[in-house]
């Protein structure tokens, strides 16, 4: 890796002290408690520490420990240089021509999948799902026999799966009438609904930066510019230029109309934002009425769930102003498409939009999905494949290693199964992308996840599949031989 590990985590500790996470007269965590939290040395806490007092982050005080010296200005742009505000300006997207190929090749026989974010189909809850699905088309096919007439599923959708979806969200700490929760096509859909209904063209969105590409895509078929605001090490955007170009956009009467983030198991990162970012954004959202727009597609992936559970944004939602949105496929299958959007003030404009522009959507697949929710088996899944990508994860890591070059950098991610890799000085992952496609290995190359271009070192890896197979091992060689030769 290119950084110590102490600066690392000084990296870390400035996030927390510029988002308030630490504040100025608060004392620091001792160094015991800090070694614990991270798992790693006392040294390295203490060579931490003397980093940052070194810098002018925090000062020693005798017998009593350390404490930020961090004095945030009432000015949240006098924060961050010239050169970091001007990436704030709103910029339009164009990001077409790749992320169709990336998908469609996932699905191609013969393919190594390391590109496209489709989940493990081979869990056992899937294969009963689609036996509920095969009972709910004998059911239909039965009434058709019985010349029972046919109907459209309008908009909110099937009153079983709405049930079922809203004690599911209940375990998050969502509260939602069935009938509140919109049944979409997927989760794209579910953030199109939301974007359709708060915001108009040419109106501004702030997004994290790195982005799911779809999400990007999205925003450019729909006319809105974005402003990208870079993630912190931590998850979530840095929330001090989050709040500068909410004050720069006020002053130059920049529509700001939304922020739609990922907070939990992001992709591509695969980080999950902390909880005091969450509350400091919402406060900010309160403070300049803005919409907020939660992805939270790979939530039920995280897998420190059951311990230490990421709160939704709508869970935290005191004015209502968060549209939730979701779908099952990640955690089961994308083939259904089935998601939902509960979008709290907007639910009527989001229901009517749904309803004039799609009438509806399959009653077999939504009726068969509610129908194996209602057996309980969910919260078993869930368990068992949120075990089985951590393992894969590691199987990942350790492959990484063995094959890579050492100067790359990876942090392992929060849930979900996907890496989010820096490759070495001078790579290039669109090219990489392109080699690797020719010998059936597909990636994601990092600049699709920017509007400007950015992450041209990086690529994401969908390791959902990766059990040590012997083909994707070799996959995996193939790649670092290819990224050390570009390298050298």
């Amino acid at each position: 890796m290119s950084t110590f590990r102490y600066q690392t985590i000084a990296s870390l500790l400035i996030e927390r002290i510029q988002s308030g996470v630490y504040p100025s007269h608060h004392k620091l965590p001792s160094i015991r408690q800090l070694s614990h939290e991270l798992a790693v040395s006392k040294g390295t806490i203490i060579r931490c520490y003397e980093y940052l007092e070194d810098e002018g982050w925090i000062t020693a005080k005798e017998k009593s420990g350390f404490f930020p010296v961090y004095d945030p200005s009432p000015n949240t742009s006098s924060l961050i240089d010239a050169k970091q505000l001007a990436q704030l300006q709103p910029r339009t997207v164009d990001n077409k021509s790749m992320a169709i190929d990336i998908v469609r090749s996932a699905g191609q026989m013969g393919q190594i999948p390391f590109g496209s974010a489709n989940p493990c189909a081979t869990f056992p809850a899937v294969r009963q799902l689609y036996q509920a699905l095969k009972k709910q088309v004998q059911i239909e096919q039965q009434q058709l026999e019985n010349n029972i007439l046919s109907n459209y599923q309008v908009p909110p959708g099937d009153p079983i799966l709405g049930q079922q979806l809203s004690l599911h969200l209940a375990e998050k700490d969502i509260q939602s009438l069935p009938e509140e929760i919109v049944i979409t096509n997927g989760t794209q859909a579910a953030i199109t609904l939301a974007l359709q209904v708060t915001t108009k063209e040419d109106d501004i969105v702030l997004i994290e930066s790195p982005c799911f590409y779809g999400i990007l895509q999205c925003l450019q078929a729909l006319n809105r510019q974005v402003v990208e605001i870079p993630q912190c090490s931590e998850g979530g955007p840095d929330l001090i230029l989050l709040e500068a170009a909410l004050t720069t956009g006020q002053k130059q009467q920049w529509p700001i109309k939304a922020i739609l983030l990922q907070p939990t198991v992001n992709n591509p990162t695969g980080r999950t934002m902390p909880l005091a970012h969450r509350k400091k954004l919402l406060q900010l959202a309160n403070q300049y009425d803005i919409v907020v727009i939660e992805d939270d597609v790979f939530a039920d992936l995280h897998y420190q769930h059951k311990e230490t559970k990421p709160i939704p944004l709508k869970a935290m939602d005191t004015e209502n102003r968060v549209l939730y949105c979701s779908s099952i496929s990640k955690t089961l299958t994308p083939k259904l498409r089935i998601g939902w959007i509960l979008a709290g003030r907007w639910h009527e404009a989001c229901e009517h939009l749904q309803f004039v522009s799609k009438m509806g959507l399959p009653s077999h697949t939504q009726r068969a999905l509610g129908n194996w929710l209602a057996t309980g088996k969910m919260n078993r899944h869930l368990r068992l494949i949120r075990r089985s990508y951590q393992q894969r994860g590691e199987n990942l890591q350790e492959t990484l290693k063995q094959y890579w070059p050492e100067n790359i950098e990876y942090t392992p991610p929060s849930g979900g199964y996907l890496a989010w890799v820096k490759l070495p000085e001078d790579s290039n992952a669109l090219d990489l992308y392109q080699d690797a496609q020719a010998k059936n290995i597909s990636t994601t190359p990092g600049p699709l996840f920017s509007c400007q271009g950015h992450y041209g070192q990086y690529i994401r890896l969908n390791f959902a599949m990766f059990q040590n197979q012997p083909e994707y091992l070799k996959a995996m060689a193939y790649l670092g031989h290819m990224i050390s030769d570009a390298a050298s």
